[in-house]
């Protein structure tokens, strides 16, 4: 990627959604890191600059509000020699073509379309506390030797599980929870109450 005068002259595709524009710019900057073999390098630094962002939307909206020539030479002042020369030039042809606020967007769908050339996956886990650092270690290890893939686990605290966990991967879910046990328990406990009543029910049917 570079960056000319003319891009920031001439119109881009703006009659294109950002979801289809994150798609083209993804591919783009994937398939260079690729070749490269940066990929990992650039994931993480893409994903580093949008958390900035998101913590500092004024930062964001400096960008997208300044003149080409400020907001380059306040993206090169940022992020030269911090980050790789692909990241780099991505902000600086964003900042160019005035889709800086494409950013967060961009994120997310290069964050998802690395995840398969880097031979991750995305898992929710919601927990009833904090896991442990050894317990941790033991959920990745399991996770990956049953997925085949590096897990990326996202937590989420909720004491209301009261122990065990919920594992979410992709549209799959598998609850081990004790609140679910309990649940579980309630309603075998209230079948078989009912399969009861309905059995002294038959047999008095029956004796009549």
């Amino acid at each position: 990627m570079s960056v000319s005068t003319e891009s920031a002259q001439v119109p881009t595709v703006f009659d294109e959604t950002q979801v289809q524009l994150s798609r083209v710019y993804s591919e783009a900057i994937l398939n260079a890191a690729q070749a490269k073999g940066v990929l990992a390098q650039v994931v993480e630094e893409v994903q580093g600059i949008g958390g900035i962002f998101s913590q500092n939307p004024s930062f964001l909206r400096g960008l997208s509000s300044s003149t080409i020539d400020q907001a380059d030479a306040l993206i090169i002042k940022s992020f030269s020699g911090r980050v790789h020369d692909l990241v780099l030039n991505l902000l600086r042809v964003l900042s160019a073509r005035g889709r800086m606020d494409l950013f967060p967007a961009l994120t997310d769908r290069l964050t998802t379309d690395s995840d398969k050339l880097l031979g991750r996956c995305r898992v929710s886990v919601t927990v009833a506390s904090k896991l442990s650092d050894e317990q941790h270690d033991s959920l990745v290890k399991q996770l990956q030797d049953r997925i085949g893939l590096v897990p990326q686990i996202n937590y989420v605290v909720d004491p209301s599980l009261i122990g065990g966990l919920v594992i979410r991967i992709g549209d799959q879910q598998f609850d081990s929870s004790i609140r679910s046990r309990l649940a579980q328990l309630r309603n075998n406990l209230l079948q078989g109450k009912i399969h009861e009543i309905q059995s002294r029910r038959d047999q008095l049917h029956t004796s009549a």
